[in-house]
């Protein structure tokens, strides 16, 4: 069998996306990633590449400083500059995404599905997102479930037409709307990783879903690569050195990490102010 370095510099050009709404285990599985590739964790060098929404990347691309364009402009280069970058790829690149799947004014998907592999979409229940995505944003528990109910949810959008954050604007519609623009979409194929099944089986998922990549890996492998990114690990890691991807008004970015905290965290009128919004897709998903 090919070593996985092998296996993946074969598949150069091409990007697996790493799909998912905010704190629903992206990190997690970058984690992994960077143990199984490496053989070691360090958080504040994760060794995938980088975020779709990444500003650095699309001003290097296109020689064009991305803050004197509005949204749509940089929309309708977001397909070409993944095409050019991954052109001088040494791999198949793992690259995360909070975006929706969408399109830009043409019509066009802004994720180009020529030099897409496949998309790992990330789904956790959304009652145990919301507190943990209130922490990761400073805010309150009511302030998150607005957002994750606003059907035009956005990431890193600024007021007063600032422009001048680290990453572009990220479009993510409700919780339930990023979901269906994954799962829905027929360009590139998905594979559906749910937290709950992972956090119970993460050999197992995660053997799985590098198998649907295409990629042989060996169990004993997997299991490693695990042991290495345990979210105790992890957390513990971030209490020794810190974390840089930690909203600087946050105690920490590892909270518990627990399926079905929400119990405890949120109240029942919170609870049905999610469940009546997403019940359709929580269905869909097991969650209900």
């Amino acid at each position: 069998m090919k070593s996985l370095t092998e296996q993946l510099h074969a598949m150069r050009g091409k990007v697996v996306w790493m799909a998912s709404y905010p704190k629903s285990g992206n990190t997690w599985f970058r984690c992994f990633m960077e143990a199984l590739l490496t053989g070691k964790v360090d958080i504040n060098q994760i060794n995938t590449d980088g975020i779709f929404s990444s500003r650095a990347l699309f001003d290097g691309v296109t020689d064009i400083d991305s803050r004197m364009l509005d949204e749509e402009e940089v929309k309708l280069r977001l397909a070409q500059v993944y095409r050019s970058h991954l052109q001088f790829a040494q791999r198949l690149e793992f690259t995360k995404v909070h975006d929706a799947y969408s399109c830009d004014r043409r019509g066009e998907p802004i994720f180009p599905s020529d030099v897409s592999h496949k998309v790992i979409y990330l789904v956790r229940n959304p009652l145990d997102v919301v507190a943990s995505f209130a922490n990761h944003n400073s805010s309150t528990v009511e302030q998150a479930i607005r957002l994750m109910n606003k059907p035009n949810g956005y990431l890193a959008r600024q007021k007063n037409g600032l422009n001048i954050n680290n990453q572009l604007p990220q479009l993510m519609y409700s919780w339930s709307g990023h979901v269906e623009s994954w799962l829905n979409q027929k360009k590139i194929e998905v594979i559906l990783m749910r937290y709950e099944d992972t956090k119970q089986d993460p050999v197992g998922n995660f053997h799985r879903a590098l198998t649907e990549v295409g990629l042989k890996v060996t169990k004993k492998k997997v299991r490693e690569a695990v042991a290495l990114a345990k979210f105790d690990r992890l957390k513990k890691m971030e209490e020794e050195v810190g974390f840089r991807e930690k909203n600087s008004k946050v105690k920490s970015f590892f909270r518990s990490g627990k399926s079905g905290g929400y119990k405890d965290e949120l109240t029942s009128e919170q609870i049905k102010l999610m469940t009546s919004q997403h019940r359709k897709v929580m269905k869909r998903l097991r969650y209900l």
